[in-house]
């Protein structure tokens, strides 16, 4: 009788955690797809987003700020900025004349915030610096690198 609870409290406690594992993945699932569509917006410029120029306090106007405004490839065409592609930015590349480096989500968005480049190379003046929260720095982040 002892031995039929114990295996019969085991399967629950099993089942249990299942159940619990299925649910956090389903929730894990959703705010994926939550973040990738939110970074495209972003990305895209359907998410309005507050930004100025470096050594300048006014604001841009919202169709200045877009991401895909200088870094989207319509047709193969070439962009103003470098390509915002899980290739260009996760590999080892020399960028701006600096040492080979890589972008990872806390110097992607210090870029977008400060125009800072993960080797400390500042930006050119035209990249605009972004207000962004973490939130939606992490969203665009995952949006590109899926790219």
């Amino acid at each position: 009788m002892t031995r039929a609870l114990n295996r019969a409290a085991l399967t629950m406690f099993v089942m249990t955690a299942l159940f619990f594992v299925a649910v956090k993945s389903a929730a894990n699932g959703a705010d994926s797809s939550q973040s990738m569509e939110l970074g495209r917006e972003i990305f895209s410029g359907q998410r309005a987003l507050a930004a100025h120029l470096r050594d300048d306090d006014r604001m841009l106007p919202d169709n200045a700020v877009r991401c895909i405004n200088c870094h989207g490839h319509a047709d193969n065409a070439v962009s103003f900025g470098p390509p915002l592609t899980s290739q260009y930015l996760l590999s080892d590349t020399r960028r701006r004349g600096g040492p080979p480096s890589r972008y990872d989500l806390s110097s992607f968005c210090r870029v977008l915030n400060v125009g800072v480049d993960p080797t400390g190379i500042v930006l050119k003046k035209a990249m605009p610096q972004y207000t962004l929260s973490a939130t939606e720095c992490e969203a665009l982040w995952t949006f590109v690198t899926a790219q």
